[in-house]
């Protein structure tokens, strides 16, 4: 393969990812989704950062778990049971079509073989506005993705948000994950098209710490095949923490002023073989959000002050209990954390650009460990980091 250019490498490759799937599990055999679709592009960052072959469309669920409570948070006096509102962004077969929120009509769901399904965290006092940067692209691409709303570290918590319910949130992805795959009625057609043996999770900032938490940790992770931390708040987590293997991804902006890059750093170093880490040179945690503040020096400056008014540290004590019960209490090691929002970094890359590289590469990421595309490994592994502004770290 050393005689070949670059574009005929990915060819190749693709042609023998295509010669794969094709041959399947012998259950299915591989067809395109919908009339008119071909096989991917070659992975590419203009083809993994670009929008899939596919339309997006989307539900809105309330799922209830009556397995597990809801825990008081100040004045709320807690639930026996965790509701879970939960928004599903999935595939459809009109490339033009963007329906989120969802329309009065249910839109059918893309035909063909059944697509891998992940689950979104988001963040400490979201609403979950910055899931859909990264839900619409992934559906667009064949994927389902469930984004619930977490009972109290939303910005509309009863009782205010909250760190100290963090641990209980990797059951949340596990529970709407299975959730999708058995809904009937009129919204059977998503659980058929949804691969419950193919998933994987993704989030940001506190929902990339849930990630991480559902991935590694010796007593709450979870069923999945594939996870991609986004900035994830990490500095905290010993070598303890760390249980097991699983292709994951960590991407990390090293002008990140309120996850600075030593915790994503750290979370590299410790985690076991496969894992990547992506690092952003000049890449914000606003960034991942597609915000950018203009003439400021760091548009993490202005997040740190909305975060720092609403108490990120409210409810510590009960989330290192939570994260530390019945397991080596060293899993909870805070030792290296630098001081939230403490320090100043210079911002150099714009958001429209972070979003173009973290899409590409979570896509990549998820292509390659639950589709397994071998020329999605490729980007990441040697194509990505040749852009000036990105540094690819790998253990294999």
């Amino acid at each position: 393969m050393k005689h070949l250019g670059l574009k005929a490498m990915l060819v190749c490759a693709l042609v023998l990812w295509a010669g794969v799937t094709q041959a399947g599990d012998g259950t299915q055999p591989w067809r395109p989704a919908c009339v008119g679709h071909s096989l991917p592009m070659p992975a590419t960052l203009e083809a993994l950062s670009s929008r899939g072959p596919y339309g997006f469309a989307t539900r809105d669920f309330v799922f209830v778990d009556t397995t597990r409570l809801t825990p008081p948070n100040g004045s709320y006096p807690g639930s026996p049971v965790r509701t879970l509102r939960t928004r599903v962004f999935y595939p459809v077969c009109d490339p033009r079509l963007e329906a989120s929120p969802p329309p009065e009509n249910r839109v059918p769901v893309a035909s063909g073989r059944p697509f891998p399904l992940l689950a979104y965290a988001h963040g400490l006092t979201s609403r979950g506005e910055p899931v859909r940067f990264m839900a619409e692209h992934l559906a667009t691409h064949g994927y389902i993705i469930a984004a619930p709303r977490f009972p109290l570290s939303s910005g509309d918590a009863p009782g205010g948000p909250t760190i100290a319910d963090i641990p209980n949130q990797p059951g949340d992805l596990d529970f709407v994950m299975r959730q999708v795959a058995q809904l009937g009625g009129l919204d059977a057609d998503l659980a058929a098209a949804a691969d419950a043996s193919r998933r994987g999770v993704l989030g940001l900032s506190a929902g990339g710490e849930t990630v991480l938490i559902a991935a590694y940790h010796p007593a709450l992770k979870i069923d999945i095949q594939s996870a991609v931390a986004q900035a994830p708040v990490s500095c905290f987590f010993g070598p303890p923490f760390y249980s097991r293997s699983l292709p994951t991804l960590i991407l990390a902006g090293t002008a990140d002023e309120l996850v600075p890059i030593s915790g994503p750093e750290r979370a590299f170093a410790l985690a076991p073989p496969p894992v990547t880490l992506v690092e952003l040179l000049g890449g914000t945690h606003s960034g991942f959000m597609n915000r950018e503040q203009p003439y400021v020096e760091n548009t993490d400056t202005r997040e740190c002050e909305l975060l720092q008014m609403s108490d990120p540290m409210r409810g510590q004590a009960e989330f290192v209990a939570r994260l530390t019960a019945g397991v080596d209490p060293g899993v909870f090691d805070p030792g290296s954390c630098l001081p939230l929002c403490g320090q100043r970094y210079r911002q150099t890359m714009g958001a429209t650009r972070q979003i173009r590289l973290s899409r590409a590469a979570t896509l990549a990421h998820f292509e390659a460990s639950l589709r397994g595309r071998v020329d999605a490994a490729l980007f990441l592994t040697w194509l990505l980091g040749r852009n000036p502004d990105v540094v690819v770290r790998i253990k294999r």
